[in-house]
């Protein structure tokens, strides 16, 4: 295919020394346009920083020999990962065990007893060894994601009515011990916790590496780990190109930032954009463009009309997108329950996980499942999804749970079939990413935000529109989207 406009003109931007950010839509042809750039230059010496290890090898068989092509974790390793290489392969460790190996009552003084958490609501919250412990390798986990030096109360994971700062200054007193413990076992190379990528990745940053490179190419900018950016932003010996699509972060949650705002911010950058869209025709690139209006991009897609999207009921979709694993969880239930071959992408033990947890509460027991670990019991997850406006996600989970029961979704869980059998395959948005289909269906867990009871208004978070966005440009050839009609009358958009 001949490159666009647009993409020669990203070409003839590269080369000048300046760092360049390129805002490339759903299906726009980014990896194509830096091949363009890496094969308009065959001398220099290019590293492309792809997202996953699929990608990276991708590129391998594509990109100029002159461009070394690697995932981050994959520089990383060469660098220094490679000593560590035979603590990942260690067996899997539970918390309970990683408390035990790492001794969470000495490293708090407390030999006896379990430490309680007092949750927003006043309610104590047991916390045992194996939960403390959970959180310091979530805590852990979080920093290793971010640039900073060393893990602080900032990077202790925010969960559902364990939100309030009286409320983490409790957890933080139980929790920073324990990761700054764990991360002096995490650095040894004999040391007793499981090792994971992350942990290579963290050091090989806090060393400020050097790579030996005239340009950095990074790619899906839009949701790179600061661990990473911050690594990029040093090699100022190199031009750096930074690919993505703003409108498409949606991991910002759990640490991840927006490069291209990074980059587009250093003095003397360049910005281009990629807006015709290859992946749907116009009709689709319409109702993406209503996301972008709401999310606040300048970004416009341009449908491929060689493609004949159409947007409008489906009822036999390719696939079902959902906004929370419970929404996941009701739509494959439903499915099973009509002899429908299902796959749930990236498998169903997070599912599994979720209903064993409401299990143990309903039998007053302790839990330390992410969504529930904040409450005391089923009844209080029951009255915080009716009561509170932050409590719809957890009304799917309720709704679904009274209905069905924990065993059946249990057994939902373990019936699901790989995708390649699948006659319908059910994703959360956010694990839809990079992926795309013929037919999709929007779930109606994409609840419209409420009024504002003071102004009327109806206002969205950003992130939440952008994963609105990212839903709706999987598909190619059909769009169900009747669950985002509220769209309509969304008036105002809050960070």
């Amino acid at each position: 295919m001949n490159p666009t406009p647009e993409q020669t003109e990203a070409v003839a931007a590269y080369g000048d020394g300046a760092d360049l950010v390129l805002q490339a839509g759903a299906g726009c042809g980014k990896s194509s346009t830096l091949k363009l750039i890496a094969r308009s230059d065959p001398r220099a010496r290019m590293t492309y920083v792809a997202y996953n290890k699929t990608i990276a090898d991708d590129a391998k068989r594509s990109f100029p020999m002159s461009t070394q092509c690697s995932t981050a974790h994959g520089l990383a390793f060469a660098g220094i990962g490679r000593q560590y290489a035979h603590r990942l392969s260690g067996p899997r460790q539970t918390a309970h065990q990683a408390a035990q190996a790492l001794n969470v009552p000495h490293i708090l003084g407390y030999p006896t007893g379990t430490p309680v958490v007092l949750n927003d609501a006043g309610e104590k919250i047991a916390f045992p060894s194996k939960k403390i412990m959970r959180y310091a390798q979530e805590t852990v986990t979080r920093w290793c994601y971010s640039a900073d030096p060393e893990p602080t109360t900032q990077h202790i994971p925010r969960r559902t009515g364990l939100k309030s700062y009286d409320t983490i200054d409790q957890i933080a007193e139980l929790v920073l011990p324990v990761a700054r413990a764990a991360w002096a076992d995490l650095r040894k190379t004999d040391g007793v916790l499981k090792f994971q990528h992350d942990h290579y990745l963290k050091m090989w940053q806090l060393g400020g590496p050097k790579l030996h490179t005239d340009v950095v190419l990074l790619d899906e900018g839009q949701d790179t780990n600061d661990v990473v950016v911050d690594v990029i932003q040093r090699q100022e010996h190199a031009q750096r190109i930074v690919v993505g699509d703003s409108a498409q972060q949606i991991y910002s949650w759990r640490g991840a930032n927006d490069a291209l705002a990074k980059f587009a911010a250093s003095s003397g950058s360049q910005e281009r954009m990629l807006s015709q869209s290859f992946r749907f025709g116009p009709a689709i690139a319409d109702s993406a463009n209503a996301w972008l209006y709401i999310v606040g991009t300048e970004l416009r897609l341009t449908g491929f009309d060689p493609i004949s999207s159409v947007v409008g009921t489906v009822d036999t979709p390719d696939a079902v997108l959902c906004r929370t694993n419970s929404g996941a969880m009701q739509v494959v239930v439903d499915a099973l329950g009509r002899g429908v071959p299902v796959a749930l992408v990236g498998g169903g033990s997070d599912m599994k996980r979720l209903a064993q947890a409401a299990e143990a509460l309903q039998e007053g027991r302790d839990v330390d499942h992410p969504e529930l670990v904040g409450f005391p019991s089923w009844d209080a997850v029951r009255q915080y999804a009716d009561e509170e406006a932050d409590g719809a996600d957890l009304r799917v989970l309720v709704d679904l749970i009274d209905e069905y029961g924990t065993a059946a979704v249990i057994k939902s869980a373990d019936a699901l079939v790989s995708e390649d059998k699948a006659e319908l395959v059910v994703s959360t948005a956010h694990r839809s990413k990079g992926r795309e289909w013929d037919s999709v269906q929007i779930h109606s867990d994409f609840r419209a935000p409420s009024p504002d009871p003071a102004t009327g208004l109806v206002t969205i978070q950003r992130e939440d529109a952008r994963l609105a966005y990212v839903a709706v440009t999987r598909a190619r050839l059909a769009l169900d989207d009747r669950a985002l009609s509220w769209i309509a009358d969304v008036k105002a958009v809050t960070s």
